[in-house]
């Protein structure tokens, strides 16, 4: 990380070394005629004149939980040789919190949507998928009018279908779908009603990942 100062006045920084953000402050309010290269990192510091140079910077960040915390830079102090950027942390409220967590259930409620489920039709068993462009395919079909229709499921299987085979496996897809969603509401609730920042994490989002053979 890098930072553009004029003696004690911080002009830019922290930042990654951005030659063309430098050369506009060089140029528009500075008025420097130098320019650097995309390359002239390696040559920090750079000294255009005795106060305006380009100098590392670097953090000072103490450690923090971001499940419950977060730092804020608040002040900085210009040397010889870098400019050093002290943060502070901060506790988050309960609401951001919740906020942040609510995030990771929509991605989860997506994935428990979009999956297969077993229909028995004409006593064969069919797998299905529920992602959307499937059951606008199957509603497709069925609001073209009567069958029967030829048509091919996910485990290779062809079958003639009805308008009445149809329902049945829209209302079975529907319904996997409409579970996803209540799983969704009712996470949501339950992260609403937590009390704590604690028990917030504690709302169990994703399910643990099965390992064969590890009890």
């Amino acid at each position: 990380m890098y930072a553009l100062v004029n003696g004690q006045e911080l002009l830019l920084g922290p930042i990654a070394f951005n030659y063309r953000m430098i050369n506009s402050v060089l140029e528009e309010e500075l008025e420097v005629e130098y320019r650097v290269t995309s390359q002239d990192y390696q040559n920090v510091p750079i000294h255009f004149t005795e106060d305006i140079k380009i100098l590392p910077a670097r953090n000072e960040i103490p450690e923090y939980d971001p499940r419950f915390q977060t730092v804020s830079q608040t002040i900085h102090t210009i040397t010889d040789t870098e400019v050093v950027f002290v943060y502070t942390v901060s506790d988050k409220p309960l609401e951001q919190i919740k906020g942040e967590y609510k995030v990771g259930v929509k991605p989860e409620r997506q994935r428990r949507e979009n999956t297969s489920i077993e229909v028995t039709i004409n006593n064969s068993t069919i797998t299905v998928s529920t992602d959307r462009e499937n059951r606008l395919a199957l509603t497709s079909k069925y609001i073209a009018g009567p069958g029967p229709h030829n048509f091919k499921f996910d485990n290779g299987t062809w079958l003639e279908i009805t308008t009445e085979d149809l329902q049945t496996i829209i209302s079975a897809i529907d319904s996997k779908v409409q579970e996803a969603f209540d799983w969704e509401l009712a996470k949501l609730q339950e992260i609403d009603a937590c009390e704590t920042k604690e028990a917030v994490y504690e709302v169990e989002i994703v399910l643990p990942v099965e390992i064969p053979g590890v009890v």
